[in-house]
């Protein structure tokens, strides 16, 4: 695998391409070459209520990692919201 190619398959790493979105919106990461995003709040809390659903769906099969990362990115993800309000 080059430095280039993203791992597929690892629940943790998939529930990070779906938080990126999130930070991606809030204009927190920024894509090369694409133009500077201006926050959208909005676009970030349906990612939130996205991993939010996929937590719950998926509580009783996740390890303590994988439910601690999910979290964690759950969490990080409301307070840029919530500061981005302020």
């Amino acid at each position: 695998m080059t430095d280039s190619q993203i791992p597929s398959g690892d629940f943790r790493i998939f529930v990070q391409k779906i938080a990126m979105q999130g930070f991606f919106a809030l204009g927190l990461i920024e894509v090369p070459g694409a133009p500077k995003q201006e926050p959208n709040p909005q676009m970030a809390n349906g990612v939130i209520e996205d991993l939010i659903m996929l937590r719950d769906k998926c509580a009783s099969n996740l390890d303590n990692g994988e439910a601690l990362t999910l979290d964690k990115f759950i969490t990080d993800l409301q307070q840029q919201v919530e500061q981005l309000s302020k």
